[in-house]
């Protein structure tokens, strides 16, 4: 029997009557996935869950058209999974279901596993097979980092940024200071007093009560500039009653209001965690501007989880690599995280169990 490691402490056995997809975790293995001749393909309930797959356990099948191994340039892996027919792929609004993935930038060093996994799935299954090679990128360049000579670890938990302390709780979470809600709460009160003084001003001007000023239109703009402030007032609580104030990743990242959901994504969901800083351009001192935490999903779109507005000094950020003279976009490993924003992405990766992805713009 054959055993093939894959991402995400998975394991494939295959021999010529069963093919196995399994979990391991400390030293036990959990059977996900099993395929048999002539045999509906069968998985534990939660593999289909997080696949929305039917309840019953069980594919027929005929309802899986083809076993496809591709290597993809969206976060340089490849990647093992199933065509489905369209009575499964309708409800789950998608035919692509993923069983296993293997990152590669160099695009040959898992290829031959991958496709050995898919083939040998294929013949269990006795439906068609399709590898899909690599093609030549005329992409924008990716540079890889390359790591230190010693291994470090993450920085320990709680990493505080800006008004976020990222944690582990009964999930990692990160949970937004008080200090957020009070800072947007006293601006309120500020436009409250600034509205009354511009209305009072320009009211008892218009009516006489002080002489006009010079030029005549002040009066008109004060009451501009009042009704603007109700604007801002009305955005502002709008920020403190939508906003969310906790974000929880286990399986799956949820952003929380009290306990409102206001957005949720499942693991399969989301392809990577991209952690982007802008970072001046030279000299020995390397500060970071600005920092953003974001998902980048399956459908190509960003969905950010929050920003460090606030620069932060050498000081503060641990050795920052001075021979990065260039933008790039890197795969982020614990070996080449150089702050605490990028630490915080590369929890939320793992505990997803996707790639994080360093963006680096200069200024």
């Amino acid at each position: 029997m054959d055993r093939i490691s894959a991402a995400g402490n998975l394991t494939i056995e295959i021999d010529a009557e069963l093919w196995r997809l399994l979990l391991t975790n400390n030293t036990r293995e959990t059977v996900l996935l099993e395929a048999a001749p002539n045999q509906p393909l069968r998985y534990i309930e939660l593999f289909g869950s997080k696949r929305v797959l039917p309840s019953t356990g069980a594919l027929p099948l005929h309802t899986v058209q083809r076993v496809v191994v591709g290597w993809s340039a969206d976060d340089d892996s490849w990647h093992l999974g199933l065509l489905l027919g369209p009575e499964i792929a309708q409800p789950r609004g998608s035919r692509w279901c993923e069983l296993a993935r293997w990152p590669d930038a160099d695009q040959t060093v898992f290829g031959d596993l991958a496709a050995q996994a898919g083939r040998g799935l294929a013949r269990v299954l006795a439906c068609p097979f399709n590898l899909i090679e690599p093609q030549q990128q005329t992409a924008a360049k990716v540079t890889t980092i390359k790591p230190r000579a010693a291994a470090q670890p993450l920085p320990e938990l709680p990493l505080q940024l800006n008004h976020w302390t990222l944690d582990r709780r009964s999930a990692l979470q990160f949970t937004r200071a008080a200090q957020w809600s009070r800072a947007r709460i006293i601006r309120i009160i500020w436009y409250v007093l600034l509205i009354a003084v511009y209305l009072a001003l320009s009211v008892a001007t218009l009516r006489g009560t002080i002489a006009l000023p010079r030029p005549e239109f002040l009066p008109y703009l004060g009451l501009v500039t009042a009704v603007l402030l109700v604007g801002f007032i009305i955005y502002t609580l709008y920020q403190l009653l939508s906003a969310p104030n906790r974000i929880v990743v286990d399986n799956q990242i949820s952003a929380m209001r009290g306990n409102n959901v206001r957005w949720a994504y499942a693991g399969q969901d989301v392809q990577a965690v991209y952690a982007s800083e802008i970072v001046n351009r030279n000299g020995k001192k390397r500060s970071i501007y600005h920092g953003e935490l974001n998902l980048y999903l399956n459908d190509g779109t960003f969905r950010r989880l929050l920003d460090v507005p606030h620069m932060v000094f050498n000081d503060q950020v641990r050795d920052i690599d001075n021979h990065l003279q260039e933008e790039l976009v890197t795969t982020l490993t614990a070996d080449t995280t150089s702050s605490d924003l990028q630490a915080a992405g590369l929890y939320v990766a793992q505990a997803l169990g996707v790639e994080c992805r360093y963006d680096l713009r200069l200024k």
